[in-house]
């Protein structure tokens, strides 16, 4: 008798399978919008590369206890993604933790204890943040500014032991940059108690040398003589040798900047589209980026107002040599600095390769090279990390762009780079800056800086 053989294994393994059946392991777990909106804001802003919000980490968890900061924390996360999805229900949900978060704010100030405590000048600093993202109005009334100067006046309250814990010098720090400026933006003088606060910090910053530390008491000076040329409380002449010695004094600090906070200047053959020039410069980091372009707009700023005044002096009586020689030397200036925003652009703009990377890192030391900021992503797509790098310099631009000395050329291309913003990463308020310039407007500066949100994406 013949002797079949038959390979039962598969039947035997749906026999096991049928008597133990295992679970279905799902391919991914879907994050609730909240917790989407919390690991982008984290990202972005707590433990990205410049960490506005750093000081975040030491005293909020998931655990959180404290519901005003919880909620601030949320109603920020969530306004923040709204603006980069323009998601409905984002909105809606951060304006319910919005509404929350105040009534629990207001709930912490009626108790003298609960005020003085650290959550709650952070959940207040958080709801400033939330109103930078979602109100647009840069005048110092209502919401927009009423936050900060409610947290300063607590600051007040809470002595002189808050200055011996670094992570809440971090916190006031910021406090007291994000307040400048509101006043700067706005058109108000700077509060005498913001000054106060920045003495006191001073005594406890770890490097009172630091460039955007320096940079911030300039534009106090900056400021103040802003308000008084305004105001008509200094003569036309006296506001330009008040405005020239200030100038001096941000060109000062631009030479006098430690090595890790200087960039490159780099020589190209073949200009790219994101090259106006045939250079641009390769900054260590983006925050040194940020400090350049900080002092290059506020110089041509200084210099307009320079051109402004030369040119009603000018119209009253007779032009002098020397009237003229200002005159030349302030536009001069704007020129320079123009050209010196634009060339920030290459860096940023999109994805470098490899080689453009190594501009910067093949003069410096080995030990330093790790440093230096790269985003290299596959070819062709647009990196996430870009967006904010590329946001920041919208503002710088549209400066350069309306600057009065302004050639014809760089208006046409800086009108181009911020359509390829809108356009390569769905930048919509990089499209609403080039409609600005095309529709040949001239809005005040600041407006358009709280159009594109403030310091919430300036940091």
């Amino acid at each position: 008798m013949a002797l079949r053989l038959r390979d039962e294994s598969t039947m035997v393994q749906k026999r096991v399978q049928a008597k133990n059946p295992t679970k279905k392991v799902p391919r991914s777990i879907e994050l609730s919008v909240c917790c989407q909106a919390r690991d982008i804001f984290y990202h972005n802003y707590v433990v990205g590369s410049t960490k506005p919000f750093n000081f975040l980490q030491t005293f909020y968890l998931p655990t959180c206890k404290d519901e005003h900061l919880s909620r601030s924390v949320d109603a920020v996360a969530l306004a923040y993604l709204n603006y980069q999805r323009q998601s409905p229900s984002a909105e809606q949900e951060a304006r319910q933790h919005y509404v929350s978060a105040i009534a629990c704010i207001s709930a912490a100030l009626r108790s003298p204890d609960e005020a003085k405590q650290d959550s709650t000048i952070l959940a207040i600093l958080l709801l400033d943040l939330y109103e930078k993202i979602s109100n647009k109005d840069p005048t110092f009334y209502g919401a927009w500014a009423a936050h900060l100067s409610g947290a300063l006046t607590l600051v007040k309250l809470r002595g002189d032991q808050q200055f011996k814990e670094p992570s809440i010098v971090r916190m006031l720090m910021r406090l007291s940059t994000n307040l400048l400026i509101s006043c700067v933006a706005s058109g108000r003088p700077v509060l005498a108690d913001l000054v106060a606060l920045r003495n006191t910090l001073a005594a406890h910053f770890p490097t009172p040398a630091d460039p955007k530390w320096r940079e911030s008491d300039l534009m106090i000076e900056f400021a103040s003589l802003r308000q008084d040329i305004e105001k008509g409380v200094m003569s036309d002449l006296d506001a330009i040798h008040a405005l020239i010695q200030l100038d001096a004094k941000f060109a000062k600090l631009g030479q006098e900047v430690p090595p890790a906070w200087q960039y490159k200047t780099v020589q190209v053959e073949v200009k790219s589209s994101h090259h106006y020039e045939s250079f641009h410069h390769v900054h260590p980091a983006e925050h040194v980026a940020q400090m350049w372009n900080t002092l290059r707009l506020t110089r041509l700023s200084i210099n307009e107002f320079i051109c402004s005044r030369c040119l009603n002096l000018e119209r009253r009586q007779k032009s002098s040599p020397a009237l003229l020689a200002t005159h030349q030397c302030a536009t001069s200036a704007i020129k320079e600095m123009a050209s010196d925003i634009c060339a920030t652009l290459p860096q940023y703009i999109e994805d470098p390769p490899l080689s453009f990377v190594q501009a910067f890192t093949e003069t410096e030391p080995s030990h330093t090279r790790s440093k230096v900021e790269t985003r290299i992503s596959p070819a062709g797509q647009p990196d996430p990390t870009h967006h904010l790098p590329c946001y920041r310099l919208i503002f710088p631009l549209f400066v350069a762009a309306q600057s009065s000395a302004v050639s014809p050329s760089m208006w046409k291309w800086v009108i181009k780079q911020l359509r390829f913003m809108a356009d390569y990463h769905a930048i919509e308020n990089a499209m609403s800056a080039a409609k600005i310039l095309e529709s040949g407007e001239k809005p005040e500066i600041w407006k358009v800086y709280a159009m594109l949100g403030s310091y919430a994406f300036v940091c």
